[in-house]
């Protein structure tokens, strides 16, 4: 097992140059954890003191909102790191649930283990630092696209509402978009992108205030699922 869990860590972009020694004595250091599809392996909230990998399998990271609904925020596979920008944290918890897709094997090392191992080795400190940077981004872009289709069920909600009390395929917005803008809690640029949008896919036609009804089924099916 041991053999293939180093094979799997030699994947990852955080042991890139890493002697096949320290990995070896690195996974020894570790418990290995396996997983049926469909379980739940953290949950979120739960306390993080441990660097969680994902050496063999496939698993996501899913959070409920407060309306409860369930979004995927991340799709992994093996090997991947989890959770690695929050375990130094003053409060550390898992962000996310962590759920298998199919059977699947985890490696878990301590804390301050790992910490022991990154003193050890200057290239595995810098490749850490690297890798939870990267996690950074990617988790800033993944809240960012989640923002902006929250934001296109609003506004298709919202048309859709005018087009009820108008009667009309063609209606007048009630507001302007600085204000509409401030109405969905969010930057003017950032509603202006969406209208843009659904021009560009033909989903509405508009001229200031006025704004045409092209696709009616995309703007019930997106308003549904924001109300």
């Amino acid at each position: 097992m041991i053999e293939r869990i180093v094979e799997s860590l030699k994947k990852l972009e955080l042991f890139f140059g890493i002697d096949e020694n320290f990995l070896i004595e690195f996974a020894k250091k570790a418990r290995i954890e396996t997983h049926e599809a469909k379980e739940i392996v953290r949950r979120r909230s739960e306390k993080c003191e441990e660097l969680l990998f994902l050496v063999e399998g496939e698993a996501v990271g899913l959070f409920t909102n407060s309306e409860g609904r369930v979004l995927q925020i991340d799709h992994m596979v093996a090997p991947k790191l989890l959770a690695s920008a929050v375990v130094f944290s003053d409060d550390p918890k898992y962000p996310v649930d962590v759920e298998t897709l199919k059977k699947s094997v985890f490696l878990s090392i301590d804390r301050d283990i790992f910490v022991s191992c990154l003193m050890k080795n200057e290239r595995f400190l810098r490749n850490y630092l690297k890798y939870v940077s990267d996690a950074f981004l990617f988790i800033t872009d993944r809240f960012y696209e989640i923002a902006m289709k929250n934001l296109v069920q609003k506004v298709c909600s919202y048309v859709l509402k005018l087009s009820e009390e108008q009667r009309s395929d063609l209606v007048v917005m009630d507001m302007s978009k600085e204000e509409l803008s401030r109405e969905f809690g969010v930057t003017r640029p950032a509603l202006s992108r969406v209208f843009l949008e659904l021009e560009k896919m033909g989903i509405i036609e508009a001229h200031g205030r006025k704004i045409k009804i092209k696709n009616g089924r995309y703007m019930k099916d997106h308003a549904q699922l924001y109300d």
